[in-house]
């Protein structure tokens, strides 16, 4: 049998959605910053954004 190919998956779910945005050069810039500043990765940054967006927006 052949080995699996492909990138491995990482954490526990598999990442093969995509999102693309068109944004100012002024936010792609803000946005290392922030990922620069934290230490985190960009699609970390991304999902806490989204996760926190959520909770807030269906808080009751």
């Amino acid at each position: 049998m052949s080995p699996r190919t492909g990138r491995p998956i990482a954490g526990k779910e598999r990442k093969d959605a995509q999102i693309a945005f068109r944004v100012t050069p002024e936010t792609v810039a803000k946005f290392q910053e922030c990922s620069r500043l934290s230490g985190k990765t960009k699609i970390q940054l991304f999902q806490e954004m989204v996760d926190s967006l959520y909770k807030r927006l269906t808080k009751k």
